[in-house]
């Protein structure tokens, strides 16, 4: 059940609980005696729907027929502290709207159901639902308001990243397309011929890797939390992402060199390990400049693995560094393209340092170079073989 369906459902308790107080008041006698089974009755229905109230896990409060609140629940207070019995609800909160509504439900006894943003601790969405109910002939209003900031901004920001994504396919489709149209073109001399093939061909490749990492940022978010079963050595993937990256750091004038201990276990799978890595080494490659210096570094420190690449380059302006883990983000738009840049390395670094319980930072200085710094919690190495011990044969090992 969702926690809307959970909330009406605790709603409907509160105006039922509510109507058989009535009735029984109805029902009793115009002078009942001082003590009697009913007035007993009465009084025990009253607590019960004051302890229902109170109980109610969503902010909560009832206001009358002019529109004052006359009951606060704990949940309620704990997000407007503010609140108090006898303030209107448009002296409460300020706003039109939601005072606007109150008094429809109040006017019609329709009840309503809509999303507000307030201000609490900065401008926040609320799902709001108003529901009327009848006390003695009097209209009251129920109100809850369930925090939904969180699945909003969840909501605008997959809808940006669907509108980055068609975005970033589009440019180079609209290259590609171009390019093979004028191939067709039988007089095309062969110089030229050949540099679109290979043009075409780095297009292609641009759009692979942004599928790729498209999909593997994706699949990061559908599965939270540490990555069961799995771990990877970082001494073992720094020299071989090094080594993979010489070819493209000589033809970008970078040296490229790492610095690694022994026995950097880490809770990434292998394939996590190496994004990791390569993300943060291709990004000083590409970026530093001809001339420069990348270290890739990895190092124990405390209960930590650190993975480090430090280059004397370029830098990036102060005004970028805020937004360097933000996807699709670069400071330098066309000379990402052009060096074949998706614009995710980071922040695929950044989520994938998240889900581990992990941080990373990055510091920088125009012209004095850049350095990014991930944190990942260490692990044990694995068990191996121990010979002659029973129950463990050949080939066997432990999972973690």
């Amino acid at each position: 059940m969702t926690a809307v369906a959970w909330v009406i459902a605790l709603i409907a308790l509160v105006v039922a609980v509510a109507a058989v107080i009535v009735a029984r008041r109805a029902a009793a006698p115009v002078a009942p005696p001082p003590v009697s089974d009913e007035g007993d009755q009465v009084l025990h229905d009253e607590a019960r729907l004051s302890a229902v109230f109170a109980a109610l896990p969503v902010a909560s409060l009832r206001v009358d027929s002019d529109a004052v609140i006359n009951a606060v629940n704990p949940a309620a207070l704990a997000t407007f502290p503010f609140l108090d019995d006898g303030l209107g609800v448009l002296e409460a909160f300020g706003d039109h709207q939601l005072s606007a509504r109150v008094r429809d439900a109040i006017r019609t006894g329709d009840p309503a159901r809509f999303d507000l943003r307030l201000f609490v601790e900065g401008r926040r969405t609320f799902r709001v639902v108003l529901v009327p109910f009848d006390v003695e002939g009097v209209r009251e209003v129920l109100i809850t308001l369930t925090d939904s900031s969180e699945a909003t901004a969840y909501q605008e920001l997959r809808s940006q990243f669907v509108a980055n994504v068609s975005h970033e396919l589009r440019t180079p489709l609209t290259g590609l397309r171009g390019m093979l149209e004028a191939l067709e073109d039988p007089e095309m001399p062969p110089d030229m011929r050949a540099d679109f093939v290979v043009r075409s061909r780095a297009e292609a490749e641009h759009l692979e890797a942004l599928i790729d990492d498209v999909l593997f940022l994706s699949e990061l978010e559908s599965q939270q939390g540490d990555p069961a079963g799995e771990r990877s050595d970082v001494a073992e993937v720094v020299p071989g992402v090094v080594s993979l990256l010489a070819g493209e750091a000589g033809e970008q004038g970078v040296t490229l060199v790492s610095e690694v201990g022994q026995g950097l276990w880490t809770p990434l799978t292998p394939r996590m390990a190496q994004m990791v890595v390569r993300n943060l080494a291709e990004n000083a490659v590409r970026y530093a400049g001809p001339g420069a210096t990348a270290v890739v570094r990895g190092r124990r420190v405390g209960d930590c693995v650190e993975i480090e690449v430090e280059d004397d380059g370029l830098g990036i302006p102060e005004r970028d560094l805020p937004h360097v883990f933000e996807r699709f983000y670069r400071s330098d738009p066309s000379r990402s393209r052009r060096l074949g840049g998706t614009g995710l390395g980071l922040s695929i670094v950044k989520h994938i340092a998240d889900r581990t319980g992990g941080e990373a930072e990055i510091t920088s200085r125009e012209g004095f170079g850049t350095t990014v710094r991930v944190v990942i919690p260490a692990s044990p190495p694995p068990v191996t073989d121990v010979p002659g011990e029973a129950g463990v044969g050949s080939g066997d090992r432990e999972r973690w």
